[in-house]
This record gives C-alpha cells, sequence and structure tokens, in this order.
C-alpha cells in the first residue's frame, strides 16, 4: 500500500469530507498546506498515543503487539519499546479480513465493520487496545458516540478519556 494514497484516505475519513469536497481537493492538490499541517499533527498524535497508554499503564513492556494501522509509517506502536508486529489494513477494507496473531491488538482510528472486529476479538478472549488522539473536537465527538454505542453492547470493556495540552485522546479497551 502506498503511503501517500492511504493517508490521503484517512486525511478525508478524519475530516469528514463529502464526495464534492474530495473531488474539488482532487482537481487541485490534495496535498496542500492543510494536508501537510495535519499529516504532520497525525505523526504527533501517534507518538501522544503511544506515550498516554505507556505511561497511564495500559501496556506493559512485555507485552507483545500486534498493531493494524493504514500504513507502516503511521504507527503509534512504532513509540512503544514492544515486540511489535505491524499489519497494514485500508482504511476502506473491511478490518475482519486480518489475520491475527496471539498478541495485543493495537488499533488507531475507525475501521469498516469495527464493532463486529471487536466482538471477534472479545470472544476469542484476544486483548486489544484501540482509540484515538487528536485536537480535532468535532472528529474526537464523532468517534466518542461510536464508542459509546459499542460499549454499551460489548461486554468487559471500557472507555478512558485523557487530555495532554490541547490533544483529547480516546482509549476503548477490554479488561
Amino acid at each position: 500500500m502506498y503511503y501517500n494514497e492511504e493517508m490521503l484516505r484517512l486525511y478525508f475519513k478524519e475530516k469528514r469530507f463529502t464526495k464534492e469536497q474530495i473531488q474539488e481537493l482532487l482537481e487541485k492538490n490534495p496535498f496542500d498546506e492543510n494536508f501537510s499541517i495535519w499529516e504532520s499533527q497525525t505523526i504527533n498524535n501517534n507518538r501522544l498515543f503511544a506515550n498516554t497508554i505507556k505511561k497511564e499503564g495500559l501496556i506493559k513492556r512485555s507485552t507483545p503487539i500486534q498493531e493494524i494501522a493504514v500504513h507502516k509509517d503511521n504507527s503509534a506502536g512504532k513509540y512503544l519499546q514492544n515486540d511489535l508486529i505491524i499489519t497494514p489494513c485500508s482504511i476502506r477494507e473491511d478490518i475482519n479480513k486480518i489475520k491475527l496473531q496471539k498478541r495485543l491488538i493495537l488499533l488507531k482510528g475507525l475501521y469498516p465493520n469495527e464493532y463486529y472486529f471487536l466482538k471477534k476479538l472479545l470472544y476469542n478472549s484476544t486483548p486489544f487496545i484501540v482509540g484515538i488522539c487528536t485536537k480535532d473536537n468535532d472528529y474526537y465527538s464523532y468517534v466518542l458516540s461510536k464508542y459509546i454505542e459499542m460499549n454499551k453492547s460489548l461486554k468487559n470493556c471500557e472507555l478512558l478519556e485523557y487530555q495532554d495540552s490541547s490533544n483529547q485522546i480516546l482509549v476503548f479497551k477490554n479488561k
């Protein structure tokens, strides 16, 4: 998977652009200053997300991790010192097609059919940590509403919220 292509898809999804807005950007230069700022912030968010789950004791140093990310260069797990396998999954693919290892699943962001994926992880007693880190209040509220819905029907999960300066960090994990 190509980095620029996957990051552009992620950018469109996180900004929740309409088809018309996407088409307009594609006709111009989608890699404009706004995209560059978002991409830089996304890299910082990955680092902050990893530091938060480490600082809060949600992941032990000895825990092997399988991170599912849109691209290996857009990883939060690389900022942890754990034994890490990064499994690429496009933001437009069904996450349920991922071949799982016997590791904690780390996932940043929302993917198609994520609810069923997490349900499968719970059924198989596979530990997971999913979440986001963002300065974008609209995107945070959108993801929070999705995780609240999941939390209502998935058993033995918890929703945790953290704040670091102007960044909001949301973690959804099984107990």
